[in-house]
């Protein structure tokens, strides 16, 4: 199975893409495993290999057929060279399908259409090279629409407009022995063992990085270095975007053969200061982690997050996961419990079963996540725009899709069998969101925390108390497993429900598709 993400061939070290359907075959093998840090995605071929046999995986998932073209449509990619010390891979990418969404007073068709092509290329034992490129022109849900044309982005891609927008993700890897893999590309990176990370999600679209790590012992360390922009004021044009720079470090340890700790920060600075073009500050390239935020407590403008978690194994096949996000707190201002503003966290507690009920293959999951109002927020000042320092990227949250100011419950049930893959998600969440277009009230990130109303009265959920419930119903067909394509079924249902308006809509669709990375309707 492990032929889902990386192809066969021991000395390409490629990325496996993160993708929630395809990664339903394989994770269970490396999530339980005491020796594996699931904790950091993309995983890379070799590190997953260790864990997996690649051989015996690829054979149990062929189709044996007498036609060569349904060989090439079920097992194999399109172009695929190996010789000694090179090969060379082409495939399509694709999301092609259609569907009906039931509003409550008329019905709205929906469409996607996207079209595009991927390359994968080795050379010897050290050097890989990943390159995917998507154009896409879709009609999405209501609510998927709406914020599509207040954000100009969204679903994992770049800008967006008139239902078009396009997505790259690439990079080249050099393993430099055992220890170290260094990395530089354009993608994206999902921090933590959860359905949502209140670190470092995918959620938002790709941007460059160089990505340093190092595994050794019972340790993993991972040093990522980011440019991501804001799109507000660009109308489109790369150029006119406004650019700011992260450090992220993430330590994870294997502690036990059942316990994991991770440690984790990220710094966000602005590129530009006024008139003077900072660049990327070089003092920012230290590997050690939590140096930084010593320096910020003691006066630097920059916007500093922590963050730890663990993740327990519990028998054999089950495992309670969680991660605490600290923006900013007084713990004097905590146990006054006042509401006050500033006390800016996150925290998620999860648990997953896998082989529920000693059905092989069934996995549970339970989630549930809360963060602080403005957390992940900054401020600005009428001189500069430094809300650039907030932790968004092309308009989107970098954690959570939410935002902040919210309490989610996420359950999760899938099954597979051969190629069969069937997934219930249902999310829950209550939301507070702002009541007039003057003042924040914490939920949108990209709103400057100094247009907050009051000091006190703070709660999680505040506001304009709203209502969000998901419920989905997927059942795939992994048509081939190489090519990563999906063939699947999907039914819907949302509700929205506030003060103000309430509403509901379901809708299904098929589809044809790449598994090249996740997408988010359940927001």
């Amino acid at each position: 199975m492990l032929s889902l993400f990386a192809q066969i061939g021991y000395n390409q070290n490629y990325s496996i893409p993160i993708n929630r359907s395809i990664e339903s075959f394989f994770i269970q093998q490396l999530d339980t495993s005491s020796q594996f840090h699931s904790g950091i995605k993309p995983f890379f071929k070799e590190e997953a290999h260790k864990i997996i046999n690649t051989d015996s995986l690829v054979n149990s998932f062929s189709i044996s057929t007498n036609s060569s073209l349904l060989d090439q449509i079920l097992n194999k990619n399109l172009i695929d060279i190996k010789k000694e010390k090179f090969s060379f891979e082409i495939n399509p990418i694709l999301n092609s399908g259609g569907g009906l969404e039931k509003l409550p007073s008329r019905k709205v068709g929906i469409s996607e259409i996207a079209f595009g092509m991927g390359i994968k290329v080795s050379f010897q034992k050290k050097w890989t090279g990943e390159f995917d490129f998507l154009a896409d022109n879709s009609q999405y849900p209501l609510h998927i629409d709406y914020l599509l044309k207040q954000q100009f982005a969204g679903q994992g891609y770049g800008y967006t407009k008139n239902q078009q927008a396009m997505y790259f993700q690439g990079n080249i890897s050099f393993k430099a022995d055992e220890v170290f893999t260094f990395q530089a590309g354009v993608g994206k990176n999902f921090i933590g063992d959860g359905y949502r990370s209140l670190f470092l999600s995918d959620y938002s679209n790709s941007y460059p990085y160089f990505k340093a790590t190092a595994t050794i012992w019972k340790i993993k360390y991972t040093a990522l270095y980011t440019n991501f922009q804001d799109i507000r004021y660009g109308s489109g044009s790369y150029s006119d975007f406004r650019h700011k720079f992260s450090t992220i470090h993430h330590l994870s340890l294997n502690a036990t053969k059942w316990l994991n700790l991770s440690f984790f920060e990220s710094i966000v600075f602005e590129a530009q200061e006024g008139s003077f073009y900072r660049g990327f500050d070089l003092s920012y390239l230290n590997p050690v982690i939590f140096q930084r935020p010593v320096e910020y407590h003691q006066g630097s403008a920059d916007n500093a997050l922590l963050g730890g978690g663990f993740k327990i194994k519990i028998k054999k096949n089950n495992i309670l996961y969680s991660q605490l996000l600290l923006d900013e707190f007084l713990l004097s201002e905590i146990r006054a419990n006042k509401g006050w503003w500033a006390n800016k966290y996150g925290y998620q507690f999860g648990i997953k079963f896998y082989d529920f009920a000693s059905i092989k293959h069934l996995k549970l999951q339970a989630e549930y996540n809360v963060v602080r109002p403005f957390t992940y927020s900054y401020f600005e000042e009428p001189s500069r725009m430094n809300t650039l320092q907030n932790y968004g990227h092309y308009n989107l949250p970098l954690a959570h899709p939410l935002g902040a100011n919210f309490t989610e419950i996420v359950g999760i049930v899938s099954y597979y069998k051969n190629r069969w893959l069937i997934e219930f998600t249902n999310t829950f969440a209550t939301v507070g969101l702002d009541t007039n277009t003057t003042s924040s009230i914490g939920q949108n990130i990209y709103l400057p925390y100094n247009l907050r109303e009051k000091e006190y009265g703070y709660q999680t959920s505040g506001g304009l108390k709203t209502t969000i419930v998901n419920n989905s119903l997927k059942v795939s067909f992994l048509l081939n497993p190489k090519m990563k394509t999906i063939l699947s079924l999907e039914i819907n249902n949302r509700s929205y429900k506030n003060n103000h308006s309430s509403f509901s809509s379901n809708w299904i669709t098929i589809g044809l598709k790449t598994a090249l990375f996740n997408r988010y309707f359940d927001i």
